[in-house]
């Protein structure tokens, strides 16, 4: 149990970057022993059981492998993690750690890998790679001489945290109120009570009709449940204007930025969204709808129900783009609702966008300006470090002066 604790205070010192010269060289030392085997399933059974209803049955004799080939090259490390899941027997084509539940490093399209379904390996390399990911280890040689290693550093001053349940709302008579999840709490619009609770904002039934605006800032997201029962998810820097109550034979809000709906079926009371652009008419219905001004066009996507767009109709599984319909991926689509950052077959300036809002960050870019399609998903709890350093590769670094990121190529 002491060695247990022990580990797992090492691994998750490393991660955060607070270990001492003598705690790094004390955490290669587990690493490297085989009595460790066990630790090694119990710690990456307890990190990553709450992630899966899956049981974790770590083999400890790929472990040993895994660990041992990793740690052989200190200079090749990353490579190591990658040869090492070629080396056995490959079932299906994914990005490394392409899972949505476990905060995992990510690696560019290009260096795609094969791997085993099989739970374990993951979660063995998710362990691993942020441990990699942390900046730098001490390793054996034969020498026993401590040699410091970077993978992939992203230079930076300090790190930037993901983005949090947090929102302004502003009231019909023009008052601010910043909202999040910290504390329950009442809010009084004259007659009228609104709740704020775990990062929802909650209307009740009313006859009072006034109008209310929930904006997010750049890093953050908000729930809101509409008088009509109607649930609302904000993305970062995005912001939604309603009435407090619907009377009469329509429900109408306005957007901007991007929200997931979840609307309540009522026949005689379409619900209505209306963005800088386009205008989404339905009965009842669960859409998406991106509506950035520095995104491509506006688009909404369908995933149960029937919504008209500018009088186009859509099917679930369907997008409505510049007017066009098109058949759309729906879990790239949701990511974001679902907590994770889908990169499969995605443009590296139009990920950066989406970093940009989410760690509130400015991007800027030096270099030759390539255009480098990404692939798989990373958590959107990453710390913003954590995640650029799945991002980078050879072709592309990163560098962090406060809440400026540069992109070199």
């Amino acid at each position: 149990m002491e060695n247990n604790i022990r580990l797992n205070y090492l691994l998750q010192g490393h991660i955060a970057a607070s270990l001492s010269d003598e705690e790094k060289l004390q955490l290669v030392q587990l690493l490297n022993d085989p009595e460790q085997l066990k630790i090694w399933n119990e710690l990456i059974s307890e990190l990553y059981q709450k992630n899966t209803d899956d049981g974790i049955n770590v083999n400890e004799e790929e472990i040993v492998k895994l660990v041992q080939f990793i740690l052989k090259s200190p200079h090749q490390a990353q490579e190591n993690i990658t040869a090492a899941a070629d080396d056995l027997p490959a079932q299906v084509n994914e990005p490394l750690l392409s899972t949505s539940t476990a905060d995992t490093a990510m690696v560019p399209a290009r260096r795609r890998i094969h791997l085993l379904k099989t739970n374990w390996f993951r979660y063995a390399a998710a362990v691993l790679i942020l441990i990699f990911a942390g900046g730098y280890l001490y390793y054996h040689h034969t020498s026993k001489q401590p040699i410091a290693i970077n993978i992939h550093p992203v230079h930076s001053s300090r790190d930037i945290l993901p983005g949090s349940d947090k929102a302004t709302l502003t009231l019909s008579n023009g008052k601010k109120i910043v909202l999040d999840s910290s504390a329950s709490q009442m809010i009084n619009d004259g007659d009228l009570g609104i709740g704020n609770k775990d990062g929802t904002l909650i209307y009740g039934k009313s006859t009072v009709v006034s109008y209310n605006t929930l904006s997010t800032p750049k890093g953050g997201q908000y729930k809101l449940a509409l008088p009509d029962g109607t649930n609302v998810l904000l993305n970062a820097a995005s912001s939604i204007t309603y009435p407090t109550s619907f009377q009469g034979n329509s429900r109408i809000v306005s957007i901007t930025g991007e929200a997931y709906f979840e609307v309540t079926r009522d026949p005689m009371k379409p619900f209505t969204v209306k963005t800088y652009k386009d205008e989404i008419v339905v009965l009842g219905t669960s859409f998406n709808v991106n509506s950035y001004t520095d995104e491509p066009d506006v688009k909404t996507s369908l995933l149960e129900g029937a919504v008209h767009v500018n009088n186009i109709v859509l099917k679930p599984g369907e997008a409505c783009m510049g007017g066009k319909i098109t058949t759309t991926d729906l879990q790239k689509d949701l990511a974001w609702k679902n907590g994770v950052f889908n990169f499969h077959h995605v443009k590296l300036r139009d990920a950066m966008r989406q970093l940009a809002r989410w760690y509130d960050v400015e991007v800027r870019y030096e270099g030759k300006h390539m255009d480098v399609e990404l692939g798989g998903e990373i958590s959107r709890s990453l710390t913003l470090k954590q995640l650029l350093s799945g991002l980078e590769d050879k072709d592309v670094h990163f560098s962090l002066n406060g809440r400026i990121l540069t992109v070199i190529q």
